[in-house]
């Protein structure tokens, strides 16, 4: 912001006689750092306060906060992003590009005022574990089970469908997909977690995972995804780190 009109003028008249001198001068470096001047030279390169206020409301905007310089092959952070999802409640997942901190952050808002409904739950879902988890509302009437065998109590009700009860269903590795121990895991616990904390207190819900039944090793290890198809089947697979025999094997 260029300013024509010195804060010289501002003082009592008897300050103003003649050229000013000293005071004019002193008073010009403050000018610049408050107000901005071009012809200053100890302030080059400073951005004035009132510029800096001006702008500040832009920053405020997730499209739009500043990048911080990033390190040689290091991913792109904003610190001020992440100061601005403290204001919201929002922690940001550590593996999230800076396009996805961005999104999410200009949605969390609204998204708090579905909170607690079906359609708020599966947006959170979608936001930190992906599409492969759904929530679903059984219907009412006479339901036994979705396969060949049901538990009665657990798989089954018959009349109405119980009062404040909902299924989180998770499909995961299903070819073409990779499979990963690791991912299979943090999905499982992930959803877990997001579902405790955003539900109503009142209801309850059973959480159905499934994944194909035998996993022996992964891509990693030279496994059926292995993307050298020379590695396939010549892997090696340690039990319960990176193998997998699962019940539930049919996707939901």
């Amino acid at each position: 912001m260029a300013v024509t009109a010195g804060y010289l003028k501002h003082l009592p008249g008897i300050f103003r006689t003649g050229d000013g001198g000293f005071l004019d001068s002193y008073l010009k470096v403050f000018e610049a750092l408050l107000s901005g001047r071009g012809d200053v030279p100890a302030a080059e390169g400073i951005r004035s306060l009132e510029g800096l206020i001006e702008d500040f409301p832009a920053r405020l905007d997730p499209a739009l906060a500043p990048v911080d310089t990033p390190a040689a092959a290091q991913p792109l952070r904003s610190e001020f992003l992440d100061y601005l999802g403290g204001w919201v409640a929002l922690s940001f997942d550590q593996n999230w590009e800076m396009d996805k901190r961005r999104q999410w952050l200009s949605r969390i808002v609204p998204l708090y005022k579905r909170r607690g409904t079906r359609a708020g739950l599966g947006e959170y879902l979608s936001m930190f574990v992906g599409d492969q988890a759904k929530v679903e509302e059984p219907s009412g009437g006479f339901i036994v089970g979705a396969k060949a065998n049901a538990t009665v109590g657990v798989s089954s009700f018959i009349a109405g469908a119980p009062a404040h009860f909902f299924r989180v269903r998770i499909n995961y590795g299903f070819a073409p997909a990779p499979f990963r121990i690791g991912e299979w895991k943090n999905l499982r616990k992930g959803t877990k977690a997001i579902v405790d904390l955003e539900k109503p207190a009142h209801t309850y819900y059973t959480l159905q995972a499934r994944t194909p039944g035998i996993i022996v090793g992964g891509a990693a290890y030279g496994g059926s995804n292995s993307p050298n198809p020379l590695s396939r089947g010549r892997g090696r697979a340690t039990i319960g780190t990176d193998t997998l025999i699962w019940q539930e094997s049919r996707q939901i």
